[in-house]
């Protein structure tokens, strides 16, 4: 059977210096507010700042994507911040986890999977989100 499916993508790019400033200046406050309790554990493994500055860095700029590709945004239609986590498969390739708004969201839309990569070079982190919607 053929189903009938529509893709959604979204796309982000943020400047791994803001986040080297955040990351030095010890702005937990910042830190809290927009990435998950695992998200944190994950990037303040590393010893070096600037390797934690690029994985806040990516996974702040996945959450925007994921966001474009819901339709919603962050922060609005009630999609928050820690509804879209980025955990890492077996593999340790990342991967994005919903809950809260984001998943009602995304199950409103049909959706059947999501998926997203991530990248840092040149002082830049980018991510891409590709959604899989049924129709």
């Amino acid at each position: 059977m053929i189903r009938n499916m529509d893709v959604r993508c979204g796309i982000d790019i943020v400047d791994i210096s803001r986040f080297i400033k955040i990351v030095n200046d010890g702005n937990t406050a910042f830190i809290n507010k927009c990435f998950t309790v695992g998200e944190i554990e994950y990037c303040e493994s590393s010893k070096n700042s600037g390797k934690k500055a690029e994985r806040y860095a990516a996974r702040f700029a996945a959450k925007e994507a994921v966001g474009k590709a819901l339709g919603s945004g962050l922060m609005s239609e009630g999609v928050g911040m820690h509804d879209i986590e980025v955990i890492k498969d077996e593999k340790g390739a990342p991967k994005i986890s919903l809950s809260g708004g984001a998943l009602e969201h995304a199950r409103r839309l049909g959706m059947s999977s999501v998926s997203i990569s991530l990248t840092h070079d040149g002082g830049m982190a980018a991510a891409y989100c590709v959604m899989l919607l049924e129709k």
